[in-house]
């Protein structure tokens, strides 16, 4: 009888999940310009722009793609734009305010002074308006606040009506900016420009400036518990202010940095940087070596926050980072220069870089009708399997059978917390899954003995190396074997972590590694290693 009570107990801890999980991920290549700035990801829209030195008929365009497939929905291209158009592209939603009511709107600055509005449809300007140059016209960040845009101009701020366009505010402060992106303080806006000066333009239009000292701005002042924020870029390296007073003097060309609760996240050429602002001040409390020029983006995973950084090097990939130290490295097929940020979406990732590469990533969890048809099956088996149970423990009952009932009344109760909690089986299945030890093999070298050991099985070929460093993960320890083997890699970053493409461009139907002999129930990221682990990838 126990027997058949192991039976049903075995059926209901082994059934499979109904939902399988499928990735999609689609390429588009511009023929001309590059992109500078992250895409945007709005619903089942991908948005991006190009940038880049025009020759010949070829023009700077905005372009509407659907996330999951990657047809495109619509493109605007600028006939009167000049290069580098770097402003980020800004997203509106429908509302309404004082100046009126508009619908979804995608607000696109320009570098010959444009500024457009686009229906988030069918990419149609619903309206424009022009804004001073100076050779040059908008390359900074803007803002919504209420029913107005706030526009960072080449030498100055206006802002305009997000139902007509209609200018509201127009400021001149005499100097010029470049990527000089705007914030919103309690006073009013705030920019900084080439010269060092921190501009702050009350809501009345007048202006208050003050001089950081001789480099440049280029960034929108963050705005912290204990003042404003700014990285000047100067000749020498680049100086960090808090409220107008140093904070530290660090590495080459920054990056756009970015704030998160009270933790303000940097770069340069030399560095990545995480300063705390507690109560008291804000100071740096981590920095790794890293080169990065360009903007960050932040990612929150669960309740864990990533910081991603693209690496502005020949070798390209994106930096990702914990709030303080470096967590791993993020690669694409097409790797290179990059200042650009991923777009982050639900279940979706944009990548663009200096070649105008658009790549995006995405995962889908569906059920075919055979799968549901057959959990459904199982799920009736798993209640016939309780009633079962529960008729054996009532007949153990009625015969006095003590011993017996102990035995199937512990599996009655067992399927019972498995029925309330379906993520009981689960675990349990992961409990007692097979647990096999990797053989050594007697051909690999004596000093490979007490280290960690990794295996590639690529076209029908072993590739094998042990005594590297101790490393904490199998992806850490993936990344360093092939870089010590020459063996290529493609990893995409999924929804739910890093996911292996290819070993030296071979895909195949997937990739799959075992740990000391048996699967892992959780990815290379958290696959956790000992002194003496042995790693084994090989085609699924």
């Amino acid at each position: 009888m126990m027997r058949v009570a192991t039976l049903f107990l075995v059926l209901v801890l082994f059934l499979p999940l109904a939902q399988a999980t499928t990735e999609s991920s689609w390429t588009h290549e511009f023929e001309d310009g590059y992109i500078t700035t992250k895409p945007l990801i709005v619903d089942d829209s991908v948005f991006v722009r190009t940038s880049g030195f025009w020759t010949g008929d070829a023009r700077p365009v905005v372009v509407a793609f659907d996330a999951q497939s990657g047809d495109e929905h619509w493109r605007f291209t600028s006939q009167t734009s000049l290069q580098h158009d770097m402003s980020p592209l800004l997203y509106a939603e429908q509302g309404s305010g004082d100046c009126g009511s508009w619908q979804n709107l995608l607000i696109v600055g320009w570098a010959d002074g444009k500024i457009t509005a686009h229906s988030t449809e069918d990419g149609t300007v619903v309206w424009e308006n022009q804004t001073e140059i100076d050779l040059i016209g908008i390359t900074g960040s803007m803002l919504i606040e209420d029913d107005q845009v706030i526009v960072p101009t080449r030498t100055g701020l206006s802002s305009f009506c997000l139902a007509n366009g209609e200018e509201i505010l127009s400021v001149d402060v005499g100097f010029i900016g470049w990527r000089n992106g705007v914030t919103a303080v309690e006073e009013g806006f705030v920019f900084g420009d080439e010269s060092g000066n921190l501009h702050t333009v009350f809501r009345n239009g007048s202006v208050s400036s003050i001089h950081l000292g001789d480099g440049k701005i280029r960034h929108a002042p963050l705005d912290t518990r204990h003042g404003l924020f700014v990285h000047l870029q100067t000749d020498e390296g680049s100086t960090m202010f808090l409220n107008g007073s140093v904070l530290s003097s660090v590495g080459q060309s920054p990056a756009i940095p970015l704030m998160h609760e009270h933790r303000i996240y940097a770069a340069t050429s030399d560095e990545w940087i995480s300063i705390l602002c507690d109560e008291d001040t804000c100071s740096i409390e981590a920095t790794e070596p890293f080169h990065s020029n360009g903007e960050l983006a932040l990612r929150i995973v669960g309740t864990e926050v990533e910081v991603w950084a693209h690496s502005n090097t020949a070798s390209g990939g994106w930096g990702v980072f914990n709030q303080t130290a470096f967590v791993r490295m993020e690669n694409t097929s097409f790797n290179t220069y990059g200042t650009a940020a991923p777009g982050f979406g639900p279940g979706v990732i944009a990548f663009g870089n200096d070649a105008g590469v658009l790549k995006v990533t995405s995962e889908l969890i569906e059920a075919s009708n055979e799968e549901k048809t057959r959990a459904d099956i199982l799920g009736g088996i798993h209640y016939v399997a309780i009633v079962l149970l529960f008729l054996f423990t009532c007949w153990s009952i009625a015969h006095r059978d003590l011993k017996q009932l102990t035995k199937v009344g512990s599996a009655f109760l067992l399927l019972i917390a498995i029925a309330v909690v379906p993520e009981l089986s689960l675990k349990l299945a992961e409990q007692t899954s097979t647990n096999s030890e990797a053989e050594w093999d007697p051909s690999w070298p004596d000093e490979w003995l007490g280290t960690q050991v990794i295996v590639f099985e690529i076209d029908g070929e072993e590739h094998a190396i042990g005594g590297l460093e101790r490393q904490q993960t199998v992806y850490d320890l993936t990344m360093i074997a092939c870089d010590e083997l020459g063996i290529e890699t493609e990893i995409e970053q999924q929804y739910l972590g890093a996911y292996l493409v290819s070993f030296n461009g071979s895909v195949g139907d997937g990739w799959e590694f075992t740990l000391d002999g048996s699967r892992s129930q959780v990815g290379m990221t958290e696959s956790k290693l000992n002194d003496t682990s042995i790693v084994e990838w090989r085609p699924a």
